[in-house]
């Protein structure tokens, strides 16, 4: 709605990132069967999960750290999972939900960790970081995308201190604005675009092997 997107504006919004990191997900599960285990942090809109769960037996688990995007994100795969079913007669997986912020709570293991466009602050930025470090210690992967936020710089001075040293480089790629109402907060004015237009994101894999 408009109220909550004035209100917070990030958790109601399509990111750019959240679409290339969508993609790299899906082809990730697809060319590895045996990573089925996902957790995406700081959803929003939940873009990378409703990707995953049209994988079967996947078991994903979507997070953020306010309720109102997960009770989005709940309707949407229920009206994902309806439309697959009757267009595609595709069986989607379950996606989970849990209140939860990465700042202050410990990444829930998983198979692959997820997170699209949240470095904003520098104190989430290296909080996320060290999440990543955390689950890549645990045998995770990880995928973070980012539209070349503020708090780029931050994340890859931790992130870097814990990886060797030709490893946590952002791949260049294409992601896409949406025509949609922009909060100030997202965009430099409160706006409504009218079309789509290009912009770079940057997409991370990591593996444990890049541990240093």
């Amino acid at each position: 709605s408009t109220g909550a997107a004035e209100g917070d504006p990030y958790g109601v919004v399509l990111w750019p990132a959240a679409q290339v990191v969508a993609a790299a997900l899906l082809a990730l599960l697809l060319r590895d069967s045996s990573r089925r285990r996902i957790v995406e942090l700081g959803c929003g809109t939940g873009l990378c999960s409703l990707a995953a769960s049209t994988v079967p037996k996947t078991v994903i688990l979507a997070t953020d750290y306010r309720q109102e995007p997960l009770e989005l994100l709940q309707q949407a795969a229920v009206l994902n999972k309806e439309r697959l079913q009757r267009t595609c007669a595709i069986e989607t997986s379950t996606i989970s939900t849990k209140c939860l912020d990465f700042t202050q709570q410990a990444v829930p293991e998983a198979d692959v960790i997820v997170a699209a466009d949240l470095l904003y602050l520098r104190s989430a930025s290296e909080a996320l970081a060290r999440g990543c470090i955390a689950a890549l210690r645990t045998g995770s992967h990880v995928l973070v995308g980012d539209s070349d936020r503020p708090g780029r710089p931050a994340f890859l001075s931790v992130l870097r201190s814990a990886l060797r040293e030709d490893r946590g480089n952002f791949e260049r790629l294409q992601g896409w604005s949406l025509a949609s109402p922009r909060h100030e907060l997202i965009a430099s004015t409160s706006t409504s675009a009218t079309k789509p237009r290009a912009l770079p994101v940057g997409l991370m894999y990591l593996q444990p092997d890049d541990l240093a």
